[in-house]
């Protein structure tokens, strides 16, 4: 399978399932500010819990084909697996499916991810262990610790200001590659002076 980022904003997403399986993958994607659909008999407390903070869609039912037709990303997580296998071979292969008891059923898995501001580091054993996919996931929490967020900001905002400088391209990549010196994620006052560094060079090349 081939690892893809995909931009879930505004999309529409329809999970047939109400249970905590299917609001730990809404969980997942929320960040994203997504237009969510749960399809079930009964919603548990989690899925009502994000439903109400986040404005989703809530139909009292079992799912039907039909009601996917016009989903970006479906996820089938109701605690049936062979209801999960019979809506999944009754969808389009150009969908995105998501299977959550059966991953060979559908087209996508959910990675492991760690993000820190502007960084996300996925990480799948494509169901071959998920303690493994586990154990890693846990390692790069710790290796990537908080200082990461502000640092990718500053990096976005460096990446910004360099491309508009009137110098070579040769020259915006050394600039690029000075900033990811060690120094620059883990000291705020060196990335403030590069900042101011960068903003008077582009005013006042």
């Amino acid at each position: 399978m081939q690892p893809l980022i995909i931009d879930l904003s505004g999309k529409k997403v329809v999970i047939a399932g109400g249970g905590r399986i299917a609001a730990r993958k809404a969980s997942v994607i929320q960040h994203e500010k997504p237009d969510i659909t749960f399809i079930a008999p009964e919603f548990s407390e989690e899925v009502l819990e994000l439903s109400l903070e986040n404005g989703y869609t809530l139909i009292q039912r079992k799912a039907d084909p039909a009601d996917f037709e016009q989903a970006m990303l479906v996820i089938l997580a109701t605690n049936d697996r062979s209801a999960n296998a019979a809506l999944a071979s009754s969808l389009p292969p150009n969908q995105l499916v998501c299977v959550v008891d059966e991953s060979g059923l559908g087209n996508v898995t959910f990675p492991a991810t760690v993000r820190r501001g502007h960084l996300q580091v996925a990480v799948t054993s494509n169901g071959s262990s998920p303690k493994l996919t586990r154990k890693l996931k846990r390692e790069l929490d710790e290796q990537f610790d908080a200082s990461w967020e502000p640092y990718t900001a500053f990096l976005a905002s460096c990446r910004t200001l360099i491309k508009d400088l009137p110098i070579s391209f040769d020259e915006k990549q050394e600039q690029l590659w000075e900033l990811l010196e060690d120094r620059y994620r883990t000291d705020t006052q060196a990335q403030i002076t590069k900042l101011k560094q960068l903003e008077l060079y582009r005013a006042d090349p």
